[in-house]
């Protein structure tokens, strides 16, 4: 390997001479004794980290830092010290007692008082090894909880949501989930509408017993202290007040530059939730310039409303709608109390909303390498945007694309030139901040967040066996349940497709005695429509276990065969035709489940399942190719290319050929640990199980039905070792992949791994991480 070679040139030897005395820092270990803690929550606080090994195997950064350490001063030297490599981590004692005592901090806040944190030191030649002995103490645990709070009118609302608690009686005492708890009464009551209750306001008391461990806690609100208004000099306690909002005022064309004290017009609109509201909420927009955006459109997205109090959570979903127009690029709401004395002006607070507009227009172009199940080729695109077509938040956008790649054909020519395949392609979409029906936006809760989207799309694709022309569009729209809960409903989608192959090709379709597979390779039409609900329990600002889900569930042809049915439309030989061609006609569900598990922050093994059938029906013997099913490619199983595994233990010995071997149902099983390499640098060891089969059986693929009993020998195999390049905003992934276990590959013995070679490895190129 690169690296190990240099570790062996001249001044690289990561055991360059170490100072008398000093010794290199290899290892730390935690050791827990006489009881119980979890040691992964203690790693954090050790004060020194060894150098981190090169895929576990060497220290290459000490080897780059010795090198940039050598011979000039050189900017080159200096990037490869400070930058590639890393100074030799040398033991220090001093840090090793700071690591135990933050140790023996944390266990003692979460409930082991008086546990012991102690260190043992191994030497070897010039290295050692720590280790961490924790001889945690028996917890304390809480007996009981009461509350004491002073404001009868709050302490409603406190015991309303007591449901919620973190803190519940029989578990250990953890002074980091009081913080939460505080935190947690904080964000309710400001969501009550105590806009100036804060933290400061909550005590805990804490009465413990040494000998039963157990403790009493007492959760203590109190009220403000404010100067009294009988004696000079002297302070009283009053109640905490609740704010309600007063005016709105909202400035959509706000400059930091600006002036406090520029003079603006002020048009009043008043939002209301309902077709017979008589109150409603009124905003003011304060104007210098001409509106670029419809008040309407700002009113759907502002969640707080005047006359009501003050709500922590309004004001969190009005930045994510607002940010969700992609029209703002600054955004900044204020509270201040409404001027005026007594104190009636507390418990009012006027708002000002501060938006600064990004460029209406924006165009984007690029160009790349791509490596789709081993065809080498360029694609490039153009994109324009307009975020605000008709001054309602309105996203307009134009796509453009090219591509062009090398793959094999079935033709007799075993070596077909660089480039032989074309695709070009037209794409537009506009889509509404609203819900495009004949019924008032609103009338639709905000919380929502309705989208509308259309789109029109043309796609040309020459291959070495044939043209295809699709021409699409689509109608849906699109809404959040809640913040983990998202639906997507297309009633109406349709694609026309127009099929052109060459001679060869079709003397080989002449060939074939199974109508399902010709079929997939006539013009057709598919018009249906497609419903997708997403989960997604991932916090994005915490590290820890989520789960994801994606089901989806398309139909099509349904409409036009009932009205053929009832119109007695005559058939052709076999089925009815719309625009001189075909419909399909099937029912498609399938669901994508994964799981992510951190041990830390950059490492996780995440496990995906993947499921779905295709039944054709009425009008069709088979689903349309674009709604078969595929296996292998950088997003699937990765030991295959694109297309190249089954159906079922169905193989075909054509090179560079797999336009036949797709199939009606799909199960798929993914494993993969991730974890960091070296900073930006990431790896995966992965594995893929699974195979897509046929419905019904079929001559001309051989082995391609699914039978239960064969079930297990045609699952395929593959294990592989990704590396990926995290630049923050994107990712680039190489998932080279072998196959180990290879349905076709022996009756009663279908394991690969003693005939492995070179010419095995498939190179999987891919943009993000592939589930």
């Amino acid at each position: 390997m690169l690296f190990s070679a240099l570790l062996l040139l001249p001044g690289c030897d990561v055991t360059k001479p170490i100072p008398k005395g000093e010794y290199l820092l290899i290892k730390n270990k935690i050791k827990v004794q006489g009881g119980k803690f979890p040691k992964d929550e203690l790693t954090s606080y050790i004060q020194q980290e060894p150098n981190k090994k090169l895929f576990g195997l060497f220290r290459s950064n000490i080897a780059f830092y010795n090198m940039g350490s050598k011979g000039k001063d050189t900017k080159f030297n200096r990037w490869l010290k400070n930058k590639v490599g890393r100074a030799p981590v040398l033991l220090d004692t001093m840090m090793i007692n700071t690591s135990k005592k933050q140790m023996g901090l944390y266990i003692a806040n979460k409930g082991h008082f008086n546990s012991t944190v102690t260190d043992s030191i191994e030497y070897h030649k010039k290295k050692a090894t720590v280790t961490y002995i924790v001889k945690p103490s028996v917890p304390y645990t809480i007996q009981n909880i009461c509350y004491e709070i002073a404001d009868t009118v709050l302490a409603g609302f406190v015991f309303r949501d007591t449901v919620k608690s973190l803190i519940h009686i029989g578990r250990n005492y953890d002074s980091y989930l009081l913080d939460a708890e505080r935190t947690r009464i904080v964000n309710e009551m400001r969501d009550q509408g105590y806009y100036h209750f804060s933290s400061s306001y909550i005590r805990f008391i804490i009465d413990s017993a040494y000998k039963t461990r157990k403790m009493d806690l007492t959760i203590e609100i109190r009220n403000l202290i404010v100067p009294s208004l009988d004696y000079l000099g002297t302070f009283t306690e009053a109640r905490h007040a609740r704010s309600k909002i007063n005016k709105i005022l909202i400035i959509p064309e706000y400059s930091l530059l600006q002036s406090d004290t520029m003079k603006y017009d002020t048009l009043a609109v008043t939002y209301k939730a309902k077709k017979h509201d008589t109150t409603g909420s009124t905003y003011y927009i304060l104007r210098n310039t001409k509106l670029h955006l419809k008040p309407r459109t700002i009113s759907q997205m502002i969640f707080i409303r005047s006359g009501s109090y003050f709500n922590r959570t309004d004001v969190s979903q009005t930045y994510s709608q607002l940010a969700s127009l992609q029209i703002f690029n600054y955004m900044n709401i204020q509270f201040n109390e409404t001027p005026g004395t007594g104190p009636e002006s507390r418990d009012k607070l006027d708002c000002r909303i501060l938006l600064s507009r990004v460029p209406v227009h924006s165009f984007t172009i690029s160009t790349d390498g791509t490596n789709s199940a081993g065809a080498f080729g360029v694609q490039g695109n153009f994109i324009y945007q307009n975020r605000n077509l008709f001054r309602g938040g309105q996203l307009f956008k134009i796509s453009l694309s090219g591509a062009a790649s090398m793959q094999g054909n079935v033709g007799s020519d075993p070596h077909p030139g660089f480039f032989n395949t074309v695709e070009f392609g037209a794409n537009t979409s506009l889509t509404f901040p609203q819900f495009l029906i004949p019924i008032r936006p609103e009338a639709f809760s905000k919380k929502f967040k309705p989208r509308t989207t259309i789109s029109f799309g043309y796609n040309f694709q020459r291959k070495p066996d044939y043209d295809r022309h699709i021409t699409n569009a689509t109608f849906g729209y699109s809404w959040n349940q809640n913040e983990k809960l998202k639906h997507t409903l297309n009633p109406a989608e349709i694609s026309f497709v127009k099929i052109f192959p060459d001679s060869s090709f079709t003397a080989y379709l002449n060939t074939l005695d199974d109508k399902r597979l010709k079929n997939q390779y006539t013009d057709h039409l598919v018009a249906g429509l497609r419903y997708t609900l997403t989960y997604s329990g991932q916090d994005v600002n915490t590290v820890k276990d989520f789960a994801y889900i994606r089901s989806n569930f398309e139909t099509g042809g349904n409409l036009f065969y009932a009205i053929n049915e009832l119109a007695n439309t005559p058939k052709t030989t076999t089925s009815y035709i719309v625009l001189g061609v075909p419909y399909s006609q099937f029912i498609r569900p399938d669901m994508d489940f994964r799981f992510y598990h951190f041990f830390n922050k950059t490492n996780s093994f995440v496990t995906r399942f993947y499921g779905g059938i295709a039944v054709p029906y009425g009008n069709s013997i088979s689903v349309p190719f674009e709604k078969a099913f595929f296996a292998g490619g950088a997003n699937d199983i990765r030991g295959w290319k694109m297309g190249s595994l089954g159906p079922g233990h169905y193989h075909n010995d054509t090179v560079g050929n797999s336009y036949d071997q797709t199939g009606d149902m799909q199960l798929q099983l993914d494993l993969e640990y991730r974890f960091q390499v070296w900073k930006q640098v990431r790896s995966a060891l992965f594995m893929d199980i699974g195979n897509v089969w046929l419905i019904h059986n079929s001559p001309d693929l051989p082995g391609g039905q699914f039978d239960i009993n064969y079930f297990i020998p045609d699952l395929a195999m593959d294990i592989g070792l990704g590396l990926r390049v995290d630049f923050d905003y994107f990712i680039i992934r190489l998932d080279p992949a072998v196959p180990i276990r290879v349905p076709y590959y022996f009756e009663n013995n279908h394991w690969y791994v003693g005939k492995l070679g070179l010419s095995d490895i498939i190179w999987n190129f891919g943009i993000g991480y592939p589930f």
